[in-house]
């Protein structure tokens, strides 16, 4: 996961949050419900028939059917970038084919408030499994990114999830404090690190600086997210933590100079200390990483300039201790 603000940055997150659960159960008829306000969002739907908000991520899922409903949002003024990817049928089939999705159709539907919503039909393979996917990018105070998945035997018909994203009509931005308040996990900031957002329900951002945006990679970061998809033992942890971190953007030749066992979100974790480069400029960072739940677990990245890295790890550490599972499901 990228840690600077940039397209790559929330493609990574989409391809992330858009794995739903593995799952191989009948198909049932889907019917419009009453419509409801998707906890931590700006979006209001009637939802298919035995989707509800779920508590592990911005979006519904159908427990039964092992669906989900993964929503995104984004500042406003990444929906035109984030539009050339639905540019026309060639662009999205090679732009989709980058997270493994091949794009079947690509249509242009009217939205509830009237606007044109691009609707890509797919599938998505992962491993053994195959899913039937629906991708569908909207515009509000927010850009949101809204992407429907289902195992291909539950069938779940393109119809159905067409007249779900017509339902949608997109009303103010969630507070950060509703936002945080949404994550399957409770972590606080520590001066001089504030929270810039949280995306899709399962991580939270911060800087130590003044832009929200910073292109250049030039403020510390930090993120922290909770993993919904899948699950890993004790024994797993180090292996998962390692491989998570090389396939990290800006972190694929990071040089980890400590591995130690710490307490982290209530768990027995792993915190890795190392450098990296980006774009040239040397940098310190720490990986904490703990299982919680269910063998879910729960992710935290800091990086600095060197020069500064000492001076932020008091805070950086105050952040850490202060995560925690919230006992979700």
């Amino acid at each position: 996961m990228s840690l600077s603000v940039r397209f790559p940055f929330i493609a990574r997150i989409f391809s992330c949050l858009a794995a739903a659960l593995l799952g191989l159960l009948p198909a049932q008829p889907s019917v419009a419900q009453e419509r409801i306000t998707v906890p931590g969002t700006s979006v209001t739907l009637q939802p298919m028939k035995g989707f509800v908000p779920s508590s592990r991520f911005a979006g519904l899922e159908n427990a039964e059917l092992q669906a989900s409903v993964v929503i995104v949002e984004m500042p406003a003024v990444a929906h035109p970038e984030v539009s050339k990817l639905f540019a026309d049928l060639d662009t999205a089939r090679t732009n989709f084919a980058k997270q493994n999705v091949t794009v079947a159709s690509l249509d242009r539907i009217k939205g509830g408030d009237g606007q044109t919503v691009p609707f890509a039909t797919g599938t998505q393979s992962m491993g053994a499994a195959r899913f039937d996917k629906w991708i569908a990018l909207l515009k509000g105070e927010r850009t949101v990114l809204l992407t429907v998945q289902a195992p291909t035997t539950t069938r779940l018909r393109t119809q159905d999830v067409r007249a779900m994203v017509t339902s949608v009509s997109l009303g103010a931005e969630a507070t950060l404090e509703q936002k945080l308040e949404a994550l399957p996990f409770h972590i606080r900031a520590s001066e001089p690190f504030r929270v810039v957002d949280t995306f899709g329900g399962l991580g939270v951002l911060m800087t130590a600086g003044s832009l929200n945006v910073d292109p250049k990679s030039e403020q510390p970061m930090l993120i922290a997210t909770y993993q919904t998809s899948g699950q890993i033992g004790p024994d797993q942890l180090g292996d998962a933590a390692e491989k998570l971190l090389k396939t990290t953007r800006h972190f694929e030749t990071a040089e980890i100079t400590s591995r130690d066992q710490v307490r982290f979100a209530g768990s027995d974790g792993l915190l890795f200390s190392g450098t990296h480069q980006i774009d040239g400029a040397r940098k310190r960072f720490v990986q904490y990483m703990a299982i919680g739940p269910n063998g879910r677990f729960v992710r935290l990245i800091a990086t600095a300039d060197e020069a500064r890295f000492e001076t932020l790890e008091p805070a950086i550490r105050t952040i850490a201790d202060s995560v925690a599972f919230t006992g979700k499901p």
